[in-house]
């Protein structure tokens, strides 16, 4: 169903609660910031984990590499946001954190604790060489310790996402971004995650119904959640989409948008497909961006799907070409006349626009250039990759 014309969403606090937070914020020393209409600057708020990623595949390692959602979403913040947007990203890890000054480092500097640092098991069967193949099973091996309110910057924000991987969000560190931003965006993952036990090999991750969480009495104060198609039945869309707006990202059949009276389908983009480790953490980061340069929720979906694919085409943390990160600016400004617009204030649209159609086409042009890049200079091998590349897909939801 498309999008009726004047939908529109109202941040889901009540008018009245917002100003009691703020004024108690400010009394309790809380400095103005990026929320605050009429600035230059348009601050964001990260709030996840960095982790130690290990893939295996057949019982062999066959990478490390640094992880987490907030590796891979402040990544793509700094590389496709407008240039007034900023980014503070509040993660923890431990003193074995192997990426500080790495070549590809974590660029925020990280949260110092005495826990390890946050880690993962990605396994891949023997014939997950395949782009068809079901996808990683996840087990937790080191838990570092959680965010918790008092680690979060005393200053408030234009917008915040909660990320986390592994449990460390908790509700009233959560509770705390929605007061101090004026729009959050949520990853479903920081919401419904559990572990088993510690057990030989690490805790497998598994999911819990959202209702049954603290997080569930928070939704209403949420502007949007993001869920993979795996994670969708957990967090019960039909009643999650009345409190708050839903993004379901689908794998190569793109995203869909569910909000209170609406739905919107999102077409995905070309990839090659190497990990799809970090493609969900990536769409939303797109989808933020997007909301920075003044697209409507449908519109930035796009950038989601583009970039979620743009991930999956390396292991790890993806580095981006500067040529391709140069067109995509270049098709946002056409497309756009007045960048941090939407997130900086009291509503977002939802209406398809008009350029919304030309938007795809001129980002599926760069995508794939980007995967024509990738054939040339990765050829298939079947000798360490976690999966093939000699065929297209789209990204894993």
């Amino acid at each position: 169903m498309a999008p009726s014309p004047a939908a529109a969403m109202p941040l889901a606090a009540e008018p009245d609660e917002v100003v009691v937070e703020v004024e108690e914020e400010e009394e309790r020393g809380v400095k103005g910031g990026g929320g605050v209409a009429g600035l230059d600057e348009v601050e964001g708020l990260v709030v996840g984990s960095y982790c130690h990623d290990v893939l295996l595949r057949g019982g062999r390692v066959v990478g490390e590499t640094l992880g987490g959602a907030a590796a891979f979403v402040s990544n793509v913040l700094d590389a496709a946001s407008p240039a007034r947007a900023s980014l503070a990203v509040v993660s923890k890890v431990g003193h074995d954190f192997a990426y500080a000054t790495a070549a590809a480092p974590a660029r925020h500097p990280p949260v110092l604790c005495a826990s390890p640092t946050t880690s993962f098991h990605a396994r891949f069967s023997d014939d997950a060489a395949s782009a068809h193949a079901p996808d990683r099973q996840l087990r937790r091996v080191h838990a570092c310790d959680p965010i918790y309110p008092a680690d979060l910057p005393d200053r408030r924000f234009a917008y915040g996402l909660a990320v986390g991987v592994a449990g460390e969000v908790l509700p009233e560190t959560l509770e705390r971004m929605i007061r101090l931003c004026r729009a959050v965006l949520v990853d479903a993952q920081a919401l419904i995650r559990a572990f088993d036990g510690e057990a030989k090999g690490g805790g497998a991750v598994r999911h819990v119904a959202l209702e049954a969480t603290p997080y569930a009495r928070l939704l209403p104060r949420v502007a949007f959640l993001k869920a993979s198609s795996e994670e969708a039945p957990y967090v019960g869309v039909e009643t999650a989409r009345r409190r708050c707006c839903v993004i379901v990202t689908e794998g190569r059949d793109g995203c869909r948008l569910y909000w209170d009276g609406g739905e919107a389908r999102v077409a995905p983009f070309p990839a090659v497909q190497v990990d799809p480790t970090g493609a969900g953490d990536s769409f939303l980061a797109g989808f933020a961006s997007g909301l920075l340069w003044g697209l409507s929720a449908t519109d930035a979906a796009l950038l989601g799907n583009f970039f979620g694919a743009a991930a999956v085409s390396q292991v790890g943390v993806p580095t981006f070409d500067p040529k391709m990160l140069q067109a995509v600016k270049q098709i946002l400004e056409k497309a756009v006349k007045r960048p941090c617009t939407h997130i900086n204030g009291n509503t977002f649209t939802f209406q398809r626009s008009s350029i919304h159609d030309e938007l795809h086409k001129s980002l599926q042009e760069a995508a794939m250039l980007v995967c024509e890049q990738k054939q040339a200079n990765s050829p298939a091998t079947d000798n360490g990759d976690v999966c093939s590349i000699n065929e297209l897909t789209s990204l894993p939801s």
